[in-house]
C-alpha cells in the first residue's frame, strides 16, 4: 500500500507541476480529476471492503510427525463483489516448542473468492496455533485501508511417529512373577484363601466349621485373588525439542500397545512452571489422545525437573506399581 501512496502522490505532484505549467481548462481537468479519482476509487471498493472476510481451513484432529499437511485460507466476499487488495498477516505456533513462523499474503479482485496454501510445520510434536492476526482490505487503487475481523484462531496436535509397541508382553508378563494377593470383594468360591477371625456382616458360607471347633472360635475363609500391578508410564516435560520427541514417540507406542492389550496404565509427569505431579490414568484411544491434548499444550522449557527423582507414587493406588520411565533412548528404568 506504501507504494500505491508513493505512485498517487507523485502523480499528484505532476498534475499540479502540469497545472502551474499550462493554465489551460485542459491542465485545470487534469488537476480536480487527480484530487477526486481516489474518493471515486474509495465509493466504488467500499462494498466490497466492507464485505471482505476470511476463513481458515486446518487440518482437523490430529496429523503425525512429518506428515506434509496444509492449511488453507479463504478470502470471500459476502456479496460476490470483488475485494480489492488484500493484505492477511498469518502465524502459526507451536505452544509446546515455542517456534513461531509468520507470513504475509497478498491478493487482489477475486469476486468469486482468494484460496491460499500454507503447508504444516509438523517438524516436531506439540499443539499448532494457526491463525490470522491482521486483515487488511484496500480499495482498488491501493490508498485507502481498513481492518475487517479475523477469523477464529485452529489448532491442530502433532502426533508422535506411529512407531510399533515394544516390549509390552514382557512388561505385562511381570505381573504373574510373585503376584500380591489381595482379598476378593464379596467372598465366593477359589484356590486361594486366607484365614481370620469371624466379623459381624460375613456370611454363613464362609465359616471354616472344621477348624472353628478346634479353636473354640468362629474362624472364617477369605478368598484371595491376584493383585494387579499398576503400571505406571512416566517422562520429563522439558528440554529440546528434538529429545522430546523421540520421548513422545515410545510413549505412545507403549500406551498403544497396552490400550490394545486391554490393559489400562497411568501416565505421570512433573508440569512446569508450578512443578506439580500430574497423574492421568489412559484406557482407551480416546484417553490417550486428551492427554496429548494436555500435554501438547504446555510449554516446555528446556530444563526442569526430572520425574526420575520422585518416588513411585500414585493417588489412590495401594498396591504395586510398575514404573517405566520414558527416555529418548529407549525405555527407562523399570521398578
Amino acid at each position: 500500500m506504501a507504494r500505491c501512496r508513493i505512485g498517487y502522490l507523485m502523480a499528484l505532484a505532476a498534475a499540479g507541476l502540469f497545472f502551474v505549467s499550462f493554465s489551460d481548462w485542459f491542465s485545470f481537468y487534469i488537476l480536480v480529476l487527480a484530487l477526486v479519482f481516489p474518493f471515486f476509487s474509495l465509493a466504488v471498493s467500499l462494498p466490497g471492503m466492507l464485505g471482505c472476510r476470511v476463513s481458515l481451513d486446518a487440518p482437523g484432529g490430529a496429523v503425525r510427525r512429518g506428515s506434509g499437511h496444509e492449511a488453507g485460507l479463504r478470502v470471500e466476499n459476502r456479496w460476490g463483489l470483488p475485494v480489492g487488495r488484500v493484505a492477511v498477516d498469518l502465524s502459526c505456533r507451536n505452544v509446546m516448542t515455542g517456534q513461531t513462523g509468520t507470513v504475509r499474503r497478498k491478493g487482489a479482485g477475486g469476486s468469486l473468492g482468494m484460496d491460499f496454501r500454507e503447508p504444516l510445520d509438523t517438524s516436531h510434536c506439540g499443539c499448532l496455533r494457526w491463525e490470522v492476526r491482521r486483515v487488511r482490505v484496500c480499495d482498488l487503487l491501493g490508498i485507502f485501508s481498513i481492518r475487517r475481523a479475523v477469523p477464529q484462531a485452529a489448532r491442530v496436535l502433532v502426533l508422535p511417529l506411529n512407531l510399533p509397541a515394544e516390549g509390552v508382553k514382557g512388561l505385562m508378563g511381570m505381573e504373574d512373577k510373585n503376584p500380591v494377593m489381595k482379598p476378593r470383594p464379596g467372598g465366593g468360591p477359589g484356590e486361594d484363601y486366607d484365614l481370620r477371625p469371624y466379623r459381624p456382616g460375613d456370611p454363613l458360607r464362609s465359616v471354616h466349621w472344621k477348624l472353628s471347633s478346634k479353636v473354640d472360635d468362629l474362624v472364617v475363609r477369605e478368598t484371595l485373588e491376584p493383585r494387579k500391578t499398576a503400571i505406571l508410564l512416566t517422562f520429563d516435560l522439558y528440554g529440546p525439542a528434538e529429545v522430546l520427541d523421540r520421548a513422545f514417540d515410545r510413549l505412545d507406542a507403549v500406551s498403544r500397545g497396552l490400550i490394545e492389550a486391554e490393559r489400562g496404565h497411568y501416565v505421570q509427569w512433573i508440569q512446569p512452571g508450578t512443578l506439580e505431579v500430574r497423574t492421568r490414568y489412559v484406557s482407551d484411544i480416546k484417553e490417550l489422545r486428551a492427554l496429548q491434548w494436555e500435554m501438547f499444550s504446555t510449554p516446555a522449557p528446556m530444563e526442569g525437573r526430572s520425574l526420575r527423582d520422585v518416588g513411585v507414587h500414585i493417588d489412590g493406588v495401594d498396591g504395586p506399581i510398575r514404573r517405566l520411565h520414558m527416555t529418548p533412548t529407549g525405555e527407562g528404568e523399570a521398578r
